[in-house]
């Protein structure tokens, strides 16, 4: 559990949470976890179960697809304030879409499902907040998908 004095505005930054009322984001605060980890250390593995949000408080990870296979790629690097495994909150038997490993030393909340559920139910101000963000990041696959597939047709 994150103490107390963890200010509730740092939540605010990060895009997840802007648009919720620092109110609401109290009962997120209490549900939060703290983890350290190490520059190397896998956080998530592609393809193992997703119960957990991530929030990168401090440092840099990197988001890659194929991890430690042939034609690996790194699809992206988050620094602090980002976050992801939003869809392990509200997928049933969701998987991790990509493997996630630390370049640096890291420092992390975490929420699980069970304590986001029971918050959603209290505070439907977040869902609509995470809906907003999810659908951001939908529509910035779509047109990352759109212009490779354009590139392709170019060859």
């Amino acid at each position: 559990m994150v103490s107390k004095e963890f200010n509730v505005k740092t939540l605010k930054v990060i895009p997840l949470f802007a648009s919720v009322e620092e109110v609401d984001l109290e009962a997120v605060r209490d549900a939060l976890t703290v983890q350290k980890m190490a520059a190397g250390e896998v956080v998530v593995r592609e393809g193992d179960g997703a119960d957990k949000l991530y929030v990168l408080v401090s440092g840099e990870v990197q988001v890659v697809k194929n991890y430690l296979e042939p034609g690996a790629q790194t699809v992206d690097i988050l620094e602090a304030g980002s976050h992801f495994g939003e869809m392990a909150l509200v997928g049933g038997a969701a998987l991790r879409s990509a493997t996630v490993v630390t370049s640096e030393e890291c420092h992390f909340v975490t929420l699980d499902r069970t304590a986001f559920q029971e918050i959603l139910q209290r505070n439907p101000a977040i869902a609509i907040a995470m809906l907003e963000e999810t659908f951001r990041r939908l529509r910035q696959a779509n047109e990352l998908c759109a212009a490779l597939q354009q590139e392709a047709a170019a060859e």
